[in-house]
């Protein structure tokens, strides 16, 4: 309790890689449906393109409200409730990856963790004791570039995730990637309530190679849209070699049509005609 007060006395600037603006664990199955407490079955690529664009722009509007109203407001914030509150969303995130906490509600989850991101990058340009005049376009300047590293972030993780919900390895990997989460998550938790521990050090170690889990998501992002253009040929392909032209019916031979005669009669008569028609 005494280094929680400590720490209530003092803000210290927040640690660069326990809130980067992303609204991805947000929506950890973005093509998928919950029912009976699981997730199921899958969405249309429209409508979980809609879910995400609706996730994403609640973070982004939370993210933002709160930026602007902490820095301008000059509100005298302890950093550590505010990264505890980071670190707590970010578990949430991993939990509700593995079981459905709020489905169809991840929007309005959403804004509220975008607040507590917002808030914590507020401190950022606390540290820097601008004036109001300069806080204004720096704040702007500030909330844009964030926004779109957010953005940027959504849009490499998009493909994969699409690609990644409709196969059969989905659920293997969306829980492991939650347990791996949720373990650094609460690494991160118990770490801002004042108990250093191991599982924080390393995922700030990780999460400090920012370079490499760009890299990676662009070279998964343009694998699984390469996937789908192949996918996509190999069915309209298989579907054009399933259509066969009908092959024109032949006209039965009646008893008196052309094809009933002899061959040798038929041909006699043809020639016939084309002579009378000459002459």
């Amino acid at each position: 309790m005494a280094r929680l007060r400590r720490h209530a006395r003092t803000r210290r600037q927040p640690h660069p890689h326990r809130h980067r603006p992303s609204a991805v664990p947000a929506h950890p199955a973005p093509a998928r449906t919950a029912a009976g407490g699981r997730w199921h079955g899958l969405v249309g690529t429209r409508a979980a393109l809609g879910r995400i664009g609706r996730i994403t722009l609640a973070f982004a509007a939370g993210h933002s409200v709160a930026l602007v109203a902490t820095a301008l407001s000059r509100l005298e914030i302890p950093s550590w409730p505010v990264e505890a509150f980071i670190a707590a969303s970010i578990l949430v995130g991993a939990v509700h990856a593995i079981r459905p906490l709020f489905p169809d509600r991840e929007a309005v989850v959403a804004g509220v963790f975008g607040l507590g991101h917002g808030m914590a990058f507020s401190f950022v340009l606390a540290e820097m004791h601008l004036a109001t005049g300069q806080l204004v376009f720096s704040l702007l300047g500030f909330n844009l570039g964030i926004e779109l590293v957010q953005l940027l972030l959504v849009c490499l993780a998009l493909p994969s995730l699409l690609v990644i919900a409709r196969m059969r390895v989905q659920p293997t990997l969306r829980v492991g990637g939650a347990l791996l989460t949720g373990t650094a998550a609460l690494g991160w938790l118990v770490d801002r309530l004042g108990a250093p521990n191991p599982l924080a050090q390393a995922a700030d170690s990780a999460g400090a190679h920012t370079t490499l889990m760009l890299a990676t998501l662009a070279l998964a992002a343009v694998a699984a849209v390469g996937w789908t253009l192949a996918t996509g040929r190999r069915a309209l392909s298989e579907r054009g070699d399933g259509v066969r032209l009908r092959p024109e019916p032949r006209p039965e031979a009646g008893p008196g049509s052309e094809l009933s005669r002899n061959p040798r009669e038929h041909a006699g008569h043809v020639l016939g005609d084309s002579r009378s028609a000459g002459g």
